[in-house]
């Protein structure tokens, strides 16, 4: 009896972890409820080599720049080293956190606001007593700033660019002759979700995509 169990429990388990990855690959309700989170072969796609923090610089009528993150009262840090701000990928919040900490400080007139990421390889993240045990090279930190959102004093969003990867993604095909080339003379498609009228999207190359 006991091996009848623990045969059941086994196929059982391996069963529904591949209902899990046959629901990632046709994408079969992937988010219908919590419990697929456990199942779905998906956990973890989001990390990458870079970490990444957001700052809310403001821009006052005389010129001066003022940083609003983080706030005279303090952050709000979730998980680890990260604020809140640091999970609002797509600045969608950003605005609200903006018009909170103008409408409760003292300052001058504010023309713009600015999101900018500050990008780093996660490598960095070592401790120096484990750096010196993995890399002979010394510990030499360097981030990269760049300009992700553009905001008004309202928390009204300007302009959002692409993300640091998509930026990289982007320069890289704009320097590449070959490529660029292939893009002028072929004619993509985009195959979009079953839910949609049709499936086939045709999308075609905008010159206006260089600019970030």
């Amino acid at each position: 009896m006991k091996r009848w169990v623990t045969h059941g429990f086994i196929a059982g388990y391996l069963g529904l972890l591949l209902y899990g990855v046959i629901c990632h690959t046709i994408n079969y309700k992937p988010h219908q409820h919590l419990g697929m989170y456990f199942i779905v072969w998906d956990m973890y796609c989001g990390w990458d080599a870079h970490e990444t923090r957001r700052h809310l610089v403001a821009e006052g009528l005389s010129g001066n720049y003022y940083e609003l993150t983080p706030a005279p009262w303090g952050e709000f840090v979730p998980y680890g080293s990260a604020y809140r701000r640091d999970y609002d990928y797509q600045g969608q919040y950003s605005g609200r956190i903006i018009t909170n900490v103008l409408s409760h400080t003292e300052h001058e007139p504010i023309t713009r606001v600015y999101m900018v990421d500050e990008i780093w390889s996660r490598k960095y993240n070592l401790p120096e007593s484990l750096w010196k045990q993995r890399y002979d090279e010394p510990y030499d930190k360097y981030s990269y700033n760049y300009l992700r959102a553009v905001y008004l004093p309202s928390g009204e969003q300007l302009q959002l660019h692409y993300d640091w990867k998509q930026h990289l993604a982007s320069r890289a095909l704009l320097a590449n002759p070959r490529l660029m080339e292939e893009v002028s003379r072929a004619q993509p498609y985009l195959a979009g979700p079953a839910k949609e009228s049709s499936p086939i999207r045709p999308v075609s190359y905008l010159p206006g995509a260089s600019e970030f």
